[in-house]
Parts: structure tokens; C-alpha cells; sequence
């Protein structure tokens, strides 16, 4: 068996390298289309991602705009029952309903109080008002 020993020449090595290395490069007529088709279906995935993005976010619009409106007309009726409370006429059929009717003047009464005890009383809720205060 014979062994052929061969000097090793850096610069004739790193030039069959680099001529290795561009036509390991070169793109010939296949891998153009390759990669352009890779690229084409890499652009269609992001553009089906962001439709199917927005497309979510609209029918959340359109959920929360049927919510708006549902609301807004129970916001109307019940703006309309409240100023059919404060109808007098209802609330006076109301009263009548539930058995009240206006004071007669066999009913009022009036209690008078010497001005004594109106002073008393005064000064009695005036010094605990001044302690609330001060806490």
C-alpha cells in the first residue's frame, strides 16, 4: 500500500474553498423558484394571520355595539318610568290606592314650646357639633 503524502498549501486550499462556496451559492433556475414560492406562502400566512385578526376584532365591535344599543334603550324606558313616578297624578292615584288621603285641619296640630327650652334645646346639639368637628 502506497501512501500519498501532500503538502498542504493554505493559500490553493482557501481558493478551491471559496470556488466550492459560490457555486455552493450560485442559484440556478429551481432554487430561484424554490425560494421564491417559500417566500410567497411565508407573505400569505402573515396576511391570513392579520385577516383573521381583524376580522375577530370586528365582530367584537359589532357584539359590543348590539350591547350599546340594547342598553341605551333600557336606559330610555327606564328614564320614562322614572318621569311617570314623579307624575303627580300617578302618585297621587298611588296614594289613594294604598289608602292615604290629605290631612284635614281637625288633624294638624301644632305643639308651641316656651322659648326656654327651644334655647336649651339649641345649645344642648351645638357643643356636641363642635366636638364632631374637632374629631
Amino acid at each position: 500500500m502506497a501512501l500519498r503524502i501532500q503538502r498542504p498549501f493554505p493559500l490553493r486550499q482557501a481558493r478551491e474553498r471559496r470556488n466550492e462556496l459560490s457555486r455552493y451559492l450560485n442559484l440556478d433556475a429551481g432554487r430561484s423558484l424554490i425560494i421564491a414560492v417559500v417566500m410567497l406562502c411565508m407573505m400569505s400566512l402573515i396576511a391570513l394571520g392579520q385577516t383573521g385578526v381583524v376580522a375577530t376584532k370586528g365582530y367584537a365591535i359589532v357584539e359590543l355595539e348590539a350591547r350599546r344599543t340594547e342598553l341605551l334603550r333600557e336606559r330610555s324606558q327606564l328614564q320614562l318610568r322614572y318621569a311617570n313616578a314623579q307624575d303627580l297624578k300617578h302618585i297621587h292615584s298611588r296614594a289613594e290606592e294604598i289608602g292615604l288621603r290629605p290631612t284635614g285641619r281637625e288633624q294638624i296640630r301644632y305643639i308651641v314650646l316656651p322659648e326656654e327650652i327651644v334655647h336649651d334645646i339649641l345649645n344642648e346639639n351645638e357643643p356636641q357639633a363642635a366636638a364632631d368637628q374637632t374629631e
